[in-house]
């Protein structure tokens, strides 16, 4: 006898996929693990998928790194670098900056350190593609307090004679400390306090 089936059931459809928690997945292992340590069997486990999900999905575990990145770049980074953004002066805005970067370091909530700072910093080659990646996005953070500071003078908020790059690698070096402090358990009240005292070193008119 056929089965019959009941009008207006509907039919049993495969999960979607859903790609932002991948991501979120993905993210937090790099994060907390780096490219090179974050295996494909690691990453197939967390993200419950086989490997010809993962390659139609994202490519390779290279394409799914730099989504990753760019995914926890659209989520964390961008509101830590926004007060760069705003009208405020140049040093709150750094202030703000440092403040952000120790609140998110070191939350509890994530992984301590940072995915843009330390997540290809152990491979073997510093010219390959996830560690050429991260180079050009931490260049583009220096731009990023390069082009504040250089507001910053120009409205007079500081001293013409101000070496603009050194000031922001100063500052971006900071924020690189701080993320690197967390990992060895260092709290967000003493983080904050070495954005603090960094910015002592704020020049004078």
């Amino acid at each position: 006898m056929n089965d019959v089936k009941t009008p207006g059931t509907p039919r049993k459809t495969r999960r979607q996929f859903d790609r932002e928690a991948a991501l979120n997945t993905a993210m937090e292992l790099f994060w907390r693990h780096g490219y090179e340590a974050t295996s494909m069997s690691r990453l197939l486990k967390a993200l419950k998928l086989t490997a010809p999900s993962l390659y139609m999905a994202f490519g390779n575990k290279e394409h799914l790194f730099q989504e990753a990145v760019k995914h926890y770049n659209q989520k964390h980074g961008a509101k830590v670098l926004a007060p760069l953004n705003s009208a405020t002066t140049a040093r709150e805005a750094i202030e703000q900056v440092l403040y952000n970067s120790a609140d998110l370091v070191a939350s509890g909530k994530n992984p301590n350190g940072c995915l843009v700072s330390f997540g290809a910093i152990n491979s073997a080659d510093q010219k390959a593609p996830p560690p050429t990646f991260l180079k050009l996005i931490r260049k583009g953070v220096f731009n990023k307090f390069h082009e504040r500071l250089q507001t910053a003078v120009a409205a007079g908020e500081l001293p013409k004679s101000t070496d603009i790059a050194r000031l922001a690698r100063f500052y971006q070096g900071t924020m690189g400390a701080i993320q690197l402090l967390s990992l060895d358990g260092a709290t967000p009240t003493e983080l904050r306090a070495v954005a603090q005292d960094a910015l002592k070193a704020w020049p004078g008119k």
